[in-house]
């Protein structure tokens, strides 16, 4: 069983081991390369040594060059089949590496701050049970979409693309953003100035990252 970590344009794979301290290699051509390690078993338990381990090769690959990281997991049966799952996938992997070439993930998360209840606006019809919920939900959704304007339009001028999502229990956001290298540090001072600027939400960014969220279907099974 292969074990595949990342697509990269780099023809040779890092130094550094793979899980469970397998060596790792490097199959494909002209600039489409998939970062492999040899196994006899399958599935990987995804605890936390494993997945440092699979993201200590991701990483070794983002400073070789432009990576589209694999899920946690992804496998083929044997060389064959990787070379044929490369040759099928080919056009979605180089239009994705171009994509993100130069480029790193930076996550961004809006803690949102419970609205006081002095200014919580008088909803009608808030005196029936099923409809107060309702409407509060309403409320607490335009709220979270007012908050995530005013954090995003700042920071989507500082990057190629991003990908959001919402907590379903406390209304948090989390925003994925694909930042060009010379522009991180840009980036993250904009961000801790929309932390002091946006008074109803913590707003704090982790990274940089590969790109993880801009990969094109990053599994091979």
């Amino acid at each position: 069983m292969l074990y595949v970590y990342g697509i990269s344009d780099a023809p040779d794979a890092p130094s550094v081991p793979g899980l469970r301290d397998a060596p790792l290699c490097a199959s494909g051509r002209d600039g489409v390369f998939a970062v492999w390690s040899e196994h006899d078993d399958a599935p990987f338990e995804a605890d936390e040594s494993t997945l440092l381990e699979h993201e200590r090769v991701v990483e070794a690959l983002l400073e070789r060059g432009t990576v589209l990281p694999m899920r946690f997991g992804s496998s083929v049966a044997d060389r064959e089949s990787l070379l044929r799952f490369l040759n099928e996938r080919r056009a979605d992997f180089e239009i994705g590496l171009e994509r993100v070439r130069g480029a790193v993930e930076i996550g961004v998360r809006a803690l949102i701050r419970e609205e006081p209840a002095e200014l919580t606006p008088a909803l009608a019809g808030a005196d029936r049970p099923g409809t107060a919920y309702m409407l509060a939900r309403l409320n607490d959704e335009k709220r979270a979409a007012a908050i995530a304007a005013q954090i995003h339009e700042p920071l989507v001028g500082l990057s190629r693309a991003s990908t959001s999502r919402k907590s379903p229990l406390n209304g948090d956001l989390n925003t994925a953003y694909l930042v060009d290298r010379n522009d991180v540090e840009p980036f993250r001072a904009t961000v801790e100035k929309l932390d002091d600027a946006v008074d109803q939400a913590t707003v704090v960014c982790t990274g940089p990252w590969p790109p993880y969220s801009f990969t094109p279907g990053g599994s091979t099974r």
